[in-house]
């Protein structure tokens, strides 16, 4: 049975007693709290493949690892928009500087190989090159985020927006789903299917990220905070595509600042009734989800998950 509370502990005891100003910064990292949505969805895969036999113990190195590598991304993110808050409290980048909080992310980063090696041998290549190949996608979502809230919106579609959340959000859940089920042994067939679906899992979870940053309260965020950074959300996308031309100017506007861009923005999303048609949007991707994670054996508990997500406040 999956004990976050356990998994807590057994996670911020990675940073020994007597610690670095470095290594301090990784448990502030580690110790931001969450769901721990990733580790639990490789627990409940692994759990799950090995008829609910797993070892605690032999998961452990898995679990911790991934909470690793979503952590580094979230440091590098917070650097890359220049975020004050995440969770509600004061970020790295904010607390020292740029290039710490760069290497502090780097650090998270390193240490998930050293924790993957205590692995049981015959299960390190493969879930390496899973978590691996999730790292990769996640920095070229990362990449594609950058790239599209440089562009005009014009030159941007739907279709780009939904190509870089898969990456950005999806790639590491569907890894954790796929990992669990690698290190338990599951049949290609099905560690090819959880792949997918957690991959769909995450696109969800992003497009309900950026509703709640726009609509969502008590998030540990500033509201608005995607508008101010010119980010290309589905919910931009709609606004520029339904606004006037001189309030696509105003979204436009670069000499216009991030605080009066952000309160442009929500004006603008309620005039033209974005609440609502988000709402509709991510009841409509919630359906399509449900049907995909009836493919896999793992069904009965990933709609769990699913559950949990869809009621995340609004």
């Amino acid at each position: 049975m999956w004990n976050v509370a356990q998994y807590e502990a057994e996670l911020l005891s990675l940073c020994w007693p007597e610690m670095g100003e470095w290594e301090k910064w990784m448990h502030y990292a580690l110790a931001g709290g969450g769901k721990r949505l990733r580790p639990w969805l490789a627990w409940l895969s692994y759990d799950f493949y090995t008829d609910q036999k797993g070892d605690w113990q032999e998961a452990l190195p898995l679990l911790k690892a991934i909470e690793l590598l979503h952590t580094f991304t979230l440091v590098h993110d917070d650097v890359m928009d220049h975020s004050a808050w995440r969770r509600g409290r004061p970020t790295i980048f904010k607390q020292t500087d740029e290039n710490t909080a760069i290497l502090i992310g780097d650090a998270l980063l390193i240490s998930v190989y050293e924790v993957l090696s205590n692995l049981q041998p015959s299960a390190l290549p493969e879930v390496t090159r899973i978590l691996s190949r999730a790292a990769y996608r996640v920095c070229h979502g990362q990449l594609l985020d950058l790239q599209l809230s440089r562009k005009p919106t014009y030159e941007v579609s739907m279709e780009d927006y939904m190509q870089m959340i898969l990456e950005k959000t999806g790639a590491l859940m569907g890894a954790a789903l796929e990992a669990g089920a690698a290190l338990a042994g599951a049949p290609p067939e099905e560690k090819e299917k959880l792949r997918k679906t957690g991959e769909e899992i995450g696109r969800f979870f992003q497009l309900q990220d950026d509703y709640l940053d726009a609509f969502g309260e008590h998030t540990g965020k500033a509201q608005g905070g995607d508008i101010a950074e010119s980010k290309k959300t589905f919910l931009w996308l709609w606004a520029y595509a339904e606004a006037d031309p001189e309030e696509k100017r105003l979204l436009e506007d670069e000499q216009l600042t991030p605080e009066n861009r952000r309160r442009a923005g929500l004006a603008l999303y309620e005039k033209l009734k974005l609440r609502d048609k988000g709402k509709a949007l991510l009841e409509q991707t919630y359906q399509n989800l449900q049907k995909l994670i009836d493919t896999v054996l793992l069904a009965p508990k990933l709609r769990e998950v699913g559950a949990l997500l869809y009621n995340r406040k609004l």
